[in-house]
Order: C-alpha cells, then sequence, then structure tokens
C-alpha cells in the first residue's frame, strides 16, 4: 500500500513510511521532524574535522552543496533570499545543505546591518 507523506507529499510504501503524531512521514521528512539541522553544532563540526583530516573538502561534496558553494564562491556573499531564489531551493533545503556546509567549515552566516550574509569560511 502507498501513502503519501503529511510533509512533502512524496508516495512511499506503508512498510518504508513512519508515523508521528497521528501523520504519515516519508523517512527523510520524519528524520528532519525527530533531529532538524543545526548550524551551531560543536560535535557535528568535531566529527566533520575527523572524517575530512587529510582530505580535499570540496571533493567530497554532493552535487547540491557544491552548486551552493561555487554560487556564494562567485558572489562573495549571498543572503538566503538570492541563494534559495537564484538556486531554487526551498528554505528547509538550505537549512539542511548549509548545516553541512557550516560543520565542514566551508561556508559561514554573518550578521549585517540586520540582514544574514553567508559566505565562505576564512
Amino acid at each position: 500500500m502507498v501513502t503519501p507523506c503529511a510533509k512533502c507529499g512524496k508516495e512511499t510504501e506503508k512498510s518504508q513510511s513512519y508515523e508521528y503524531r497521528g501523520k504519515v512521514y516519508c523517512e527523510d521528512c520524519y528524520m528532519d521532524l525527530l533531529s532538524p539541522p543545526r548550524a551551531c553544532d560543536p560535535w557535528a563540526v568535531r566529527s566533520a574535522q575527523t572524517f575530512l583530516e587529510g582530505k580535499d573538502k570540496v571533493s567530497t561534496l554532493t552535487a547540491c552543496q557544491l552548486q551552493i558553494f561555487d554560487y556564494v564562491r562567485q558572489k562573495g556573499e549571498a543572503t538566503l533570499e538570492q541563494i534559495m531564489q537564484d538556486l531554487n531551493l526551498t528554505e528547509e533545503a538550505w537549512r539542511r545543505e548549509f548545516a553541512v556546509l557550516r560543520h565542514m567549515e566551508i561556508l559561514k552566516a554573518t550578521k549585517k546591518g540586520g540582514r544574514v550574509y553567508y559566505s565562505r569560511f576564512a
């Protein structure tokens, strides 16, 4: 039996879906509900540093992460709105990818004049 995810609408086999608070979710949405990505997570940064030791960080990026990295590198810095619009990302997808890029110390966020700008990690 196929069931649509209550969050994203993705059709998922009943055996591969998860119920949470009376609603059915696909695995990705279920994981986001239980453990949302957090950019500020010292243990995740430490884990990334350990995993990446001796490796080229950029070579380990997914296609989406590489697209974000290249975009920010070319612009120098960008706002959330610019990134989401130009790269056709949802805010949820951006937050998930940025958390990984922040943990890897590839991108950072800086507040300037009440706005948040994303740029390369120094």
